[in-house]
């Protein structure tokens, strides 16, 4: 075993490209050693201008590989005159063998010739430039580039590969380029190498001869390899300056992960601006620090000694993290605060602009939405006349009214007054300036001409979620603004039979009906999937649309939701046709049961239930006489009544108390576990349903016992019918 360094050096990565695939470098960096046959542990590290493979312990020669090759039967390989036949010779020519490594062995119960070879693993001094080249190429970043006259292409220039196995350095010619041990440090020690290192004439030695050493002179020369080191530091430093100038550091993840992929030798630093920008919103400064600069925003600290960060009012300054080794960090800093400055003067002069304007920023009839479906003001009236017939299905009296949205039926003039200003911050020059902001400062500026604080925040979080884990709306006023904006649109792409095939879907149509469920399943609303189907049939702002096709892209959304769990259990629950919420917690529900009991035994009783419930309704209804049951009977019957009267009592009230969005989250963990209380209760009939079908005839030749038995089975299948058809369930 010896040690194997790989670093690519290349001019600077772009950040986001190399955060969304750096973790299938390191997957496709395996899939090559086990191509390769040569497996084994590594360590992946990257800076902006370096990937680098670490093995401490890399084989010296690939593994030995034993192959059999199955030829033709032994009747057609040979001729009657015992020459080879020309399926043999075929063989043979295919593989690269002679007749002398041919041998016979039985397959399928026939003789056939047999080879069985023995291939000897290769140095891997001799493969490793091989192995490097093929993983450079199989490294996607979304778009490449070629550079001089060179036809391989990769997301930037690459200016060295340097291959050290066991100290020896391995040639390899790409790119346009030779492999070279010759470690090039960060920018700035470079410029210090040319001057103060060199005044003497003396070398500097930044030839790696192993990994130690390899890492001894980046440390030294101004490179901290290790992404997780750099992290490390960063956070250390923005703690730091916390309690040093009594300020909250808000710490973006995605902004963190920013600048770790762009620094190789991170300094943070506090920097101030005029506090006369604070008049602008929070959102349009940080937005102005964040996109642009890549500066973390500073908030006043807590007044009050709390312990958690409030992130309430914003202070004058920002912090910005260094990628410099050495120099003037002051005139560093002073250099962000001016092109901060500049940036923050044009959004104070956008906002002033757009606070006298009281939201008449021009028409929506000037931005289209989609071709075919209008303009914007199109689809704000046709949102308006959608909420309208949203309101008229929550107040039908058939509707559960325990909801959070059924209580907005007399707010229907709000929500529309909402709808009506939603847009209107597209044609702001802030959101001109700003386009991730919209909503945003349509939420500021609905506040400045006296909208309430529910229609402020309907606009602002009109386009939530952003992502698969972001927030659902916070509230149900929130969430029947955005409901509707989202159905609209879904349905006008419909209407235009613009659906997503395959992988593509350039509307994001998938993702906006995933959001329409889930805030359905978090508000407790009470459509179920076809009244969501519903709301477009018979209208012509949607006549065109298939509602099979749309009914069915529905169904496969609730399926790719709970794409972890067992797809037999999503189908036994959507069989029921309630409504999204309870759908979506029954699923979770059973699938968590179903996770700890032995789901092949639950099949099996169901299965026996499936061959006597043939149409359950045409036996509902029949009154069960105790008097004519057997022992086994009794017990079933007597705990199925103590279940009933259990789930009466206790399982109801936590039903309609527990339900409620008390979180971010579309599920409610608290309605989950009254959920799993009542689903341990009634699979504990299982045992005495069991019982009775080994110890009882169901289908006894006395009708009205024949009777009796199959409508004590359909009382106990209709009580297991609140949670799913668990006939649908397979192992």
């Amino acid at each position: 075993m010896a040690e194997l360094l790989i670093e690519i050096l290349t001019e600077e990565l772009p950040a986001i490209p190399l955060l969304k695939n750096f973790h299938s470098f390191q997957e496709q960096w395996r899939t090559i050693l086990k191509q390769y046959r040569l497996e084994t542990d590594f360590t992946f590290y990257y800076t902006p201008r370096r990937l680098v493979l670490l093995h401490r312990d890399f084989a010296c020669k690939q593994a030995d590989s034993h192959l059999a090759l199955y030829g033709p039967p032994v009747q057609i390989a040979y001729n009657d005159d015992k020459t080879l036949s020309r399926a043999l010779l075929s063989f043979l020519a295919k593989n690269q063998l002679t007749q002398e490594q041919l041998t016979t062995t039985i397959k399928d119960n026939k003789e056939v010739v047999y080879v069985e070879q023995t291939i000897q693993g290769t140095e891997s001094t001799k493969i490793l430039a091989d192995m490097v080249i093929a993983w450079l190429e199989s490294l996607h970043f979304g778009k490449t580039m070629r550079w001089g006259n060179y036809h391989q292409t990769f997301i930037r220039p690459i200016r060295n590969i340097c291959i050290l196995f066991d100290g020896q350095l391995i040639p390899c010619e790409a790119y346009g380029i030779k492999s070279s041990n010759i470690i090039t440090p960060h920018r700035q020690a470079k410029i210090a190498t040319k001057t103060s290192y060199n005044t003497e004439n003396t070398q500097v030695n930044l030839q790696a001869t192993g990994i130690d050493s390899y890492l001894d002179i980046l440390q030294n020369h101004g490179v901290i390899v290790n992404q997780n080191e750099r992290e490390k530091i960063i956070l250390e430093s923005l703690y730091a300056i916390e309690q040093k100038h009594n300020v909250d550091i808000e710490i973006d993840k995605q902004l963190l992960a920013e600048i770790v992929a762009i620094t190789e030798y991170p300094t943070a630093m506090l920097g101030h601006f005029d506090e006369k920008f604070l008049e602008i919103p929070k959102e349009m400064i940080i937005a102005s620090m964040k996109e642009n600069q890549r500066y973390f925003a500073v908030y006043q600290q807590n007044k009050h000694g709390d312990s958690n960060k409030s992130f309430a009012n914003l202070y004058a300054g920002f912090v910005v993290v260094s990628n410099a080794f050495q120099g003037n960090f002051d005139l560093i800093l002073k250099g962000n605060e001016k092109v901060l400055r500049a940036r923050l003067e044009d959004a104070l002069f956008f906002y002033h602009n757009d606070k006298k304007a009281n939201m008449n920023f021009g028409s929506l009839e000037n931005i289209g939405f989609i071709e075919g479906a209008g303009n914007l003001q199109d689809k704000v009236l046709r949102e308006i006349n959608l909420v309208k017939k949203v309101f008229h299905f929550l107040q039908n009296p058939n509707v559960n009214q325990h909801n959070e949205l059924s209580l907005l039926v007399d707010q229907q003039e709000s929500v529309i007054k909402t709808l009506h200003y939603a847009k209107n911050d597209l044609l702001s020059q802030s959101v001109g300036e700003f386009p991730e902001l919209q909503g945003i400062m349509g939420a500021n500026f609905a506040a400045l001409i006296g909208l309430n604080e529910n229609e402020c925040l309907g606009i602002k979080e009109q386009y939530l979620p952003h992502g698969q884990d972001s927030a659902l709306p916070s509230t149900a006023f929130s969430a029947i603004v955005n409901l509707v904006i989202k159905l609209d649109t879904v349905f006008s792409l419909f209407n235009l039979n613009k659906i997503p095939t395959g992988s593509k879907d350039p509307f994001a149509l998938r993702r906006q009906t995933t959001a329409i469920l889930k805030i359905c399943a978090k508000f407790n609303c009470n459509f179920r999937i076809y009244d969501i189907c519903n709301l477009a049939l018979h209208d012509k702002n949607y006549q065109h649309i298939d509602h099979k096709t749309f009914h069915s892209f529905i169904i496969e959304r609730v399926y790719g939701i709970f794409s972890e769990i067992n797809p037999s259990i999503v189908r036994a629950v959507l069989e029921l046709d309630i409504n999204i919420g309870e759908t979506f917690h029954r699923i979770v529900a059973l699938a968590r049961y179903c996770d700890g009991v032995d789901l092949k035994a639950i099949t099996a009783t169901f299965k026996r239930v499936a061959n006597i419930v043939q149409n359950p309704q045409d036996i509902s209804q029949q009154e069960i006489n105790p008097h004519l049951f057997e022992e086994s009977e009794k017990k079933l019957y007597a705990n199925l009544s103590i279940y009933q009267q259990q789930k009466r009592q206790k399982v109801l009230h936590s039903i309609h108390n527990d339900f409620s969005p008390k979180s971010q989250d579309f599920l409610n963990e608290a309605y989950i576990a009254s959920l799993m209380q009542q689903l341990e209760s009634l699979f504990g009939l299982k045992e005495y349903l069991d019982k009775v079908f080994d110890d009882v005839l169901i289908y006894c030749d006395d009708r009205t016992l024949r009777t009796n038995r199959i409508a004590l089975v359909v009382c106990v299948f209709h009580e297991f019918l609140e949670f799913g058809d668990m006939r649908q369930i397979t192992a």
